[in-house]
């Protein structure tokens, strides 16, 4: 019989190993491994990743309360300087000029997905048009997780900048 590549008696990139191997791999997921100490067995990982939660919302509450007792005892000090105003001002612009530099970025993400997805393309095998679809479906949550992390790490630099300013703003005058 002549092999035919990509038909199903030649299956493309397939070797007799393959599915032994990936069983192996599935097996050695799931046991503990003492030469990677810090990755979870996969039974354990919700407990693992749920610890993990657990010491950022830790570290989170902390920082937040050292934060908050910082602002209230500077805060009153800075009630009546005109040049904390000013401060204030100014920083509250650059937080507002970021955010439309955020949603810019959306914006253009939005309409470059707009622009794909009114591409027609031709497809002559349902596995392209399949691999097509799926594509733009990752590329529009390639555009949310960007958005999101982008917006997550936007709100933790104004958080560190407020935080820096008021701490600057709380010692007194050298």
């Amino acid at each position: 019989m002549r092999l035919v590549h990509g038909s199903m008696t030649d299956p493309a990139g397939a070797r007799a190993g393959d599915l032994a191997a990936a069983q192996g791999r599935l097996v050695a997921a799931v046991l503990p491994d003492p030469a990677h100490p810090l990755r979870a067995p996969l039974p354990w990982l919700p407990l693992a990743r749920g610890a993990s939660l657990g010491q950022l919302a830790t570290h989170l509450a902390t920082s937040q309360s050292a934060q908050a007792l910082q602002a209230g005892a500077a805060l009153p000090a800075m009630a009546f300087d005109p040049a904390a105003a000013r401060e204030a001002v100014d920083l509250a612009g650059a937080v507002a000029r970021q955010w439309w530099s955020l949603q810019a970025q959306w914006v253009d993400g939005l309409a470059e997905l707009a622009q794909e997805m009114g591409e027609v393309r031709q497809a002559n095998t349902v596995s392209k048009f399949v691999d097509q679809e799926v594509n733009l479906v990752q590329q529009g949550l390639a555009l949310v997780s960007s958005q999101a992390t982008a917006t997550v790490r936007l709100m933790e630099n104004i958080q560190v900048n407020l935080a820096w300013w008021v701490g600057q703003r709380a010692r007194p005058p050298a």
